[in-house]
This record gives C-alpha cells, sequence and structure tokens, in this order.
C-alpha cells in the first residue's frame, strides 16, 4: 500500500475543500467562544467527581449514587454534541475511519475496496458497510451549519447546565434525599428530550451514528 499516495488523495478530496474562509472560521471561534463559559461550569463540578461523586460523598444520598451518575453521563454527552456542532459549523470534520476509508475507497473504487479487506480476512458484509460510510461522508462532508440556529441551541442548553449546578450545591447543602433523588431524575428525562427534539442535536447525533464501530480497521492502518 503506497501510504504517501493515500495521504495526498486523501487531502485533495478532504483537506482543500475544507479550507475556511475567515468568514467561516470565525463561525467555529464564535460558537466555541459562545459555549466554553457554560460547558466550564459543568467541568468545575465534573472535575472533583461529579454529582455521583457528592451522592456517593454523603450516606444519606449514597443510595441514590447512580442517579447522580446517569446525570453526570447525559451532561457529559450534551458537552460533546454541543462541541461538535462548534467544529463542523463548515462541514462534517473528518474521523480516523473516514481518514482511512475515503481515500482508500477513491484510490480503487468499490470492487478494488472490498477486494483488499475480504484478503484482510474481513467479512463481506463489515466491509459493505465501511464502503457505505466512505460514500455518506464524501456526499455530505460539505454541509454547513446555520450559526444562529447553533447559537439557539446553546442558548437552550444552558438551562440544563444552570440545573445541573443547581443540584450539585443542593447535595452539599440539604438532606431532602427524595426531592434530589427526584430533580437528578428529571434532569435525565429533559436532557434526553432536547437531544430528541433540538435539530441541530439531532443532525449531530445522526452524523455520529453513521460511524461504523471499526477499532479492528484502525488497528490495520497502524500496521501499515
Amino acid at each position: 500500500m503506497n501510504i504517501l499516495k493515500i495521504f495526498l488523495v486523501f487531502q485533495t478530496l478532504i483537506f482543500t475543500p475544507l479550507l475556511l474562509s475567515s468568514a467561516e472560521a470565525d463561525n467555529v471561534k464564535r460558537c466555541y467562544s459562545l459555549f466554553r463559559p457554560i460547558e466550564n461550569t459543568a467541568l468545575k463540578i465534573k472535575g472533583p467527581g461529579g454529582t455521583w461523586g457528592l451522592f456517593e460523598k454523603r450516606a444519606i444520598f449514597r443510595k441514590h449514587a447512580i442517579v447522580g451518575l446517569h446525570v453526570d453521563s447525559k451532561i457529559t454527552a450534551l458537552i460533546f454534541t454541543i462541541n461538535y456542532l462548534c467544529e463542523s459549523q463548515e462541514g462534517i470534520p473528518v474521523n480516523e475511519v473516514a481518514g482511512q476509508v475515503v481515500p482508500m475507497m477513491a484510490e480503487r473504487g468499490l470492487e478494488g475496496f472490498i477486494k483488499h479487506y475480504l484478503v484482510l480476512a474481513h467479512e463481506l458484509e463489515e466491509i459493505k458497510g465501511w464502503a457505505k460510510y466512505a460514500d455518506y461522508f464524501k456526499a455530505h462532508h460539505k454541509r454547513k451549519l446555520d450559526f444562529g440556529q447553533t447559537k439557539n441551541t446553546i442558548e437552550k442548553s444552558t438551562v440544563f447546565f444552570e440545573r445541573y449546578q443547581a443540584l450539585s450545591r443542593k447535595l452539599s447543602k440539604t438532606n431532602d434525599v427524595e426531592e434530589i433523588a427526584k430533580e437528578g431524575k428529571a434532569l435525565i428525562k429533559d436532557i434526553m428530550q432536547f437531544n430528541n427534539i433540538d435539530p441541530l442535536l439531532k443532525q449531530a447525533n445522526l452524523e455520529n451514528s453513521k460511524i461504523p464501530q471499526v477499532s479492528n480497521l484502525l488497528n490495520i492502518a497502524d500496521e501499515m
């Protein structure tokens, strides 16, 4: 395999079209600037152990620690998705899978792509999934997000981070176990609902769900 050739093909197909104008790059920076202070409020809680750690810290709350664990998980996922929206303002970011399968498909074509991975003892259906993702990425990686809509998503998310802060404070100051557990469960439910109804979060989750689980494929790339 000519690694240099694949690298050059990939640069032509992917990186060149994604070179950003100053205005486009500004949207990415503006997005991060808008979200970073919000994210940092959550990271200050997560750093010492999150709400899970706060539940575990006090004996009266410990039996509901799983609630804190799920709250932390939902906040972490929301942070990841919003950061993805910032990163992908001007196109779907190049991930490790795309970095291998897109140039491989461009160089070899579908038949050559399938033959190459069959020789490496991969299952045909798995290979077809990789090929399908290569086509998906090539077709969609230039899509753009509307910054105004992204800003709206970030502003709507603020309430969940504020509730996360409030929950962490109450865990240190109140003894109302049932109320705290109720608030934690409500926060989990509401974040899930937000993910299901916000158009950009739905789009981000869909795009990320398209990435195949291919650790064995990436291991092969490391060995080449």
